[in-house]
């Protein structure tokens, strides 16, 4: 893969400025890497410019899960979930070593519940037919003490499987992937401005690293700005609110504080009808999430006290031992759920979902995605979800197509995210390369599991510079391998960029600190 690192960067932002590009997006989460991929892969020429860094927003502060939608059967959600199945089997091919199954345990906690239960899971195996990942099965309370050691109730339910991921780590690796078929990316490039007099003809950007300003000139823009998408369309009409921003809250446990080899889906102890995951994260457990209405700011979201307590009520139900002294890290994130046709401001969503309940919490909200085409040359795309990027940027680069004339098939549904070839025999090369190099096995399956093909170089790397085989941090499985990485093939500009998304350093442990500024 060629150079993706601070040079390609200013490299990138000095090209966008001297061309007139077919297709400039504006944010690099998960949405916006995604159509820069697709467009680049088309043939169009693409730029893409990121305000903070890749992921910096909800792609890399979801739950981590890739899933197939079961909780969307309640709200009648069929097409959602036909498309989300179809969407985490695709990255399951595409991304085997970022994308894994992992198996879910929903308590039942009445025999009415478990019926509905039951019937739920098996209306979701029907629609997964053809791109499954396991079938569900009934499971007694002894079956989720021996998956959840240190479940303390008696209760059983249902297991099924569904997938997990790092959610900055695909990002980042779709990003690469869109700059290896030419797309220019530069993240901590900050739209000031649209260009364009009654048409949208590209942004004004600025380097918020050296204060540079300079013009991106598009046949077409694309806002796929996130929870930011209201603030980048008021650039070009005043008064836009097509977006009611939802919280969602995660809490990291100290190692063995929440004893689970499998995922566990408990209900919050709220009585508000909604669940709290507890997913495995390698030597940690993670739990969430709340959903609450949000209006507050969108670059920094508190964690408050009402969050933890929320998360931390439904764990302490089956994992009584459970205290806010485990708490090790935590993180927020906003989804950017579409508000009610009278929020639209008058412009024209492409969506088929129906319209949301106005007057509903943000959990009633649907997860479909929308896509906006007011002014002309600006597309607006906003909701979805992490596990259904791919679709929606199909969906939003065939409206390019009609607008600029002819441009190619959509191609994404076979392009390898990062890794080619086996994920299986991969990690029992990189095993063999680790102990040749003295380190344990485990450490090269990492490597892949983190990096895909670039494991070669990693172990390269540790090869000549034998430091880089070691801790990172102290008691933590990050490498120092991995933070050279993050800046010389990961465009990781920051040490922020660094700690918080490549290796994710911040969020295993809130007391590892980032190093002090030079």
């Amino acid at each position: 893969m060629p150079p993706f690192s601070a040079e390609t960067r200013a490299a990138n932002l000095a090209r966008m400025a001297e061309i007139v590009v077919d297709v400039l997006v504006i944010g690099g989460g998960i949405t916006g890497v995604g159509v820069a991929l697709d467009a680049a892969s088309r043939g169009l020429s693409v730029a893409l410019v990121e305000k903070a860094d890749f992921a910096s927003g909800t792609s890399g502060r979801s739950s981590r899960l890739i899933h197939g939608g079961v909780r969307y059967l309640e709200h009648g959600e069929i097409g959602l979930v036909r498309e989300c199945l179809r969407e985490r089997r695709a990255l399951l091919r595409l991304a085997p070593h970022l994308v894994r199954p992992v198996p879910m345990y929903l308590l039942a906690h009445s025999s009415r519940a478990k019926a509905r239960y039951g019937a739920g899971l098996t209306g979701y195996d029907l629609l997964a037919i053809g791109r499954n990942v396991g079938v569900h099965h009934s499971v007694t309370g002894q079956q989720v003490r021996d998956a959840v050691p240190g479940f303390g109730g008696d209760r059983g339910g249902y297991r099924y499987l569904e997938c997990q991921t790092d959610d900055a780590r695909l990002t980042i690796e779709v990003a690469r992937t869109a700059h290896a078929w030419g797309a220019l990316l530069a993240n901590h490039a900050e739209v000031e401005g649209l260009l364009g007099n009654g048409r949208v003809a590209g942004a004004v950007v600025a380097d918020t690293l050296t204060g540079e300003r300079l013009e991106v000139r598009a046949r077409v823009t694309v806002n796929a700005a996130g929870v930011w998408a209201d603030r980048v369309g008021s650039f070009a009409v005043d008064g836009v609110r097509r977006l009611r921003p939802s919280k969602g809250v995660h809490l990291v446990f100290a190692p063995g504080a929440v004893q689970t080899k499998a995922a566990f889906v408990v209900p919050s102890a709220a009585g508000d009808g909604r669940s709290v995951f507890l997913v495995p994260w390698e030597d940690r457990v993670y739990a969430g999430t709340t959903d609450t209405p949000y209006a507050g700011d969108l670059d920094n979201p508190p964690v408050e006290s009402a969050d933890r307590d929320y998360i931390l009520a439904a764990v302490a139900q089956y994992f009584p031992t459970v205290t806010a002294r485990d708490v090790v890290a935590s993180w927020a994130g906003l989804r950017p759920l579409l508000a009610t046709p009278a929020g639209f401001g008058g412009s024209s969503p492409r969506t088929s979902a129906a319209a949301a309940r106005e007057a509903g919490a943000t959990e009633d909200l649907s997860r479909r995605h929308a896509i906006f085409d007011d002014p002309p040359g600006l597309l607006t795309i906003t909701g979805g979800k992490l596990t259904t990027y791919r679709a929606m940027a199909e969906d939003l680069v065939n409206r390019i197509a009609v607008l600029i004339g002819s441009v190619g098939r959509c191609r994404t549904r076979r392009i390898p995210l990062g890794l080619h070839g086996s994920v299986t025999a991969a990690r029992a090369l990189a095993g063999a390369a680790a102990a040749g190099l003295g380190l344990p096995p485990a450490a090269g399956e990492r490597l892949v599991q983190r990096f895909g093909d670039d494991w070669r170089a990693a172990i390269r790397m540790i090869g000549a510079e034998p430091s880089l085989g070691e801790p990172a941090v102290p008691g933590l499985p990050v490498l120092k391998v991995e933070l050279a990485l993050a800046r010389s093939r990961e465009m990781a500009v920051t040490d922020e960029d660094v700690f918080v998304r490549r290796t994710r350093l911040t969020t295993r442990d809130a007391s590892v600190r980032l190093p002090a500024p030079g």
